[in-house]
């Protein structure tokens, strides 16, 4: 990319965080006259044009890119999305899963493809593929990104399952089991030291929230009529242990 381009994204950038769209469209117009073969730009240019309303636009804008370039995985999350807002929601899944197969190293399409998943309650497909990726690609930091998303989710909905059913067993131990392979992930994801100093503050915050929802459901159990087996409380024990030794 030649500097006028960099320069030109980052203005763009900037003007778009400032909600005056149409002069970033303008700008990035012009830098494409220059500089035209640029897909960055040209992506840039569609996310814009998305931001604006102006779908027709902002698809063929992505779709130009990847005639281009087809494995291009900004522009292919970016029209992913387009597309699932548009409600085109099979187009969308069926444009993730083409480009996971020739690129399955892709984090951000498998982030986009859970997304679209669990907003189509099949969650559990999106966990399936999730924990997958997590499996594959366990010394990549990004690879967390979908599983994190997709079990948060979860989290959310079991906790209102909570809410309606005080005394429903099995939605108390999914929750349990939810909150522990959070913390597990946690863990996992705390040992890339190479992180910046915000993510580690994030990581110990997010191990500080687990701990304490394990703690208080824990506790819940007896008002609530669950019972918990012996060797359940003894692991989770441990594991609050561990965690609390390394805090």
């Amino acid at each position: 990319m030649s500097h006028d381009s960099k320069k030109v994204l980052e203005r763009a950038a900037d003007l778009c965080n400032d909600e005056r769209e149409l002069e970033a469209e303008v700008l990035l117009h012009e830098q494409l006259a220059i500089d035209p073969d640029n897909l960055e730009i040209m992506t840039k240019l569609g996310e814009t044009q998305a931001r604006l309303c102006n779908d027709n636009e902002a698809e063929a804008t992505f779709r130009t890119v990847l005639i281009r370039d087809p494995n291009y995985e900004d522009a292919v999350c970016a029209l992913g999305a387009l597309l699932d807002q548009s409600l085109r929601s099979e187009e969308a899944e069926r444009l993730y899963r083409d480009f996971l197969q020739r690129n399955p190293a892709s984090h951000q399409a498998l982030e986009g493809l859970c997304r679209l998943l669990t907003s189509e309650d099949r969650s559990g497909d999106a966990l399936k593929l999730a924990r997958k990726q997590v499996i594959e690609f366990e010394d990549e930091l990004d690879a967390y990104r979908p599983i994190v998303y997709v079990l948060e989710i979860l989290e959310d909905d079991l906790e209102f399952t909570l809410l309606e059913n005080w005394d429903d067993q099995t939605a108390f131990e999914d929750y349990l089991d939810n909150l522990l392979e959070q913390l597990e992930l946690v863990l996992k994801r705390e040992k890339f030291l190479v992180a910046s100093e915000d993510f580690i503050c994030e990581i110990q915050d997010e191990k500080s929230r687990l701990v304490c929802e394990i703690d208080q459901l824990l506790e819940q159990a007896a008002s609530r009529n669950i019972k918990i087996s012996s060797d359940l409380k003894e692991q989770v024990s441990s594991i609050i242990k561990t965690v609390r030794n390394e805090s």
